[in-house]
């Protein structure tokens, strides 16, 4: 059970960490290639928009950021994944 536990933990940590570079390269390509529709940026917005969204649905919801230049989901939605995969990191050494 606590290698189920401990190999289940590494595998979050490890799509948490894909999700997250997959998220910086977002960023870089929407910062230097604006505009542009190639197919590295449509699959990076297929695999992260997911975790963008409800962050983008909850700002909206409360009207927050509403009119700011930068999108605040999308910094928000990182620091959230960020601090989850903080949190699973801490979940072997409970064990």
């Amino acid at each position: 059970m606590k290698l189920f536990l401990v190999l289940t933990v590494n595998f979050v940590d490890l799509i948490l960490t894909a999700v997250l570079f997959a998220m910086l390269i977002r960023a870089l390509l929407s910062i230097f290639f604006m505009g542009e529709e190639s197919k590295l940026s449509m699959v990076l917005y297929f695999f992260t928009e997911p975790f963008i969204m409800p962050v983008r649905l909850l700002l909206e919801k409360f009207n927050l950021f509403q009119g700011s230049p930068l999108d605040v989901s999308f910094f928000l939605a990182s620091i959230l994944l960020a601090m989850l995969q903080t949190l699973l990191g801490s979940i072997p050494m409970l064990i």
